[in-house]
């Protein structure tokens, strides 16, 4: 009789120079976290309408936390942009605690605690990339503004020689040129914090990778930017003013829903 001892073969986890695998990180209970596609997802239109109520449903769970930490930041605001020497400083910061914020998104998102330090997190995290994505957005928005201001100066000259025909038709044009030029630059800024705090992106390929999520999902911004103004007007009349105070930090929080349907493998819409 023939016997045989064979055994099955074992398995390495380990990379061949010995170091372990990059397996996909997983939250406490061994579920796996968001991960960032290689390329955006083409959303559905009617997605732009979650993004708000998925941000809703965040701000809702943790109402008061998100109150308090949308008024410290509404308070900081108003004294960043009022005194002197700060006023000047707090915009390259202005990104930092938007980077904090949707932070805090994250693992309030995938179960974890959302504390109100989350609000200055990044700044430990993050701070050079998200000042450098300032930097670029400045910089980006003072070349878009030059045709404007071109064609302000040839407007004041029609002005000054008492043609108000060409004026009024320059004035349109300067208002249609703010748009068409400001425009990407806010579509290259919106995916850009949370690709940067979340996946350590470089803010240049971030500000890439926003651009192109945006302009793959045209159609789900059109309906956010058309529905999201009503929501508001609505929320401040309602609650006789008061809901000002949670249109900030829901507006912030549509960062990270529009953020997880576009460029994750889990989108919130989608749950």
């Amino acid at each position: 009789m023939c016997s045989s001892n064979y055994s099955q073969p074992s398995v390495s986890l380990q990379k061949p120079n010995g170091q372990p695998p990059n397996l996909p990180p997983t939250d406490e209970y061994g579920g796996l976290l968001p991960q960032l596609l290689v390329e955006p997802r083409m959303c559905q239109a009617g997605w732009g309408i979650s993004w708000i109520t998925k941000a809703f449903a965040i701000f809702k769970d943790q109402f008061l936390l998100w109150l308090a930490i949308g008024v410290v930041y509404l308070i900081i605001a108003m004294i960043g942009s009022s005194v002197p020497v700060i006023n000047f400083i707090f915009p390259f910061l202005s990104f930092v605690f938007v980077g904090g914020i949707i932070k805090g998104c994250a693992d309030q998102a995938v179960g974890n605690e959302l504390r109100f330090d989350h609000l200055f997190s990044a700044f430990y995290t993050h701070l050079k990339p998200l000042v450098i994505l300032f930097v670029l957005y400045l910089v980006a928005v003072i070349v878009a503004m030059i045709p404007m201001l071109i064609i302000f100066g040839g407007m004041a000259l029609s002005l000054a020689q008492e043609s108000s025909d060409v004026a009024i038709a320059g004035m349109v044009l300067s208002v249609l040129l703010v748009f068409v030029l400001l425009f990407p630059v806010l579509m290259a800024i919106w995916f850009a914090p949370a690709l940067i705090v979340l996946h350590n992106i470089e803010p240049v390929q971030a500000m890439k990778m926003s651009f192109k999520g945006c302009l793959k999902n045209i159609l789900p911004f059109f309906v956010f930017w058309l529905i999201a103004p009503i929501i508001m007007i609505l929320m401040v009349v309602f609650t006789l003013g008061l809901g000002i105070l949670a249109l900030l930090p829901i507006g912030m929080i549509t960062y990270y829903t529009s953020y997880r349907d576009v460029w994750t493998d889990q989108p919130l819409s989608a749950l």
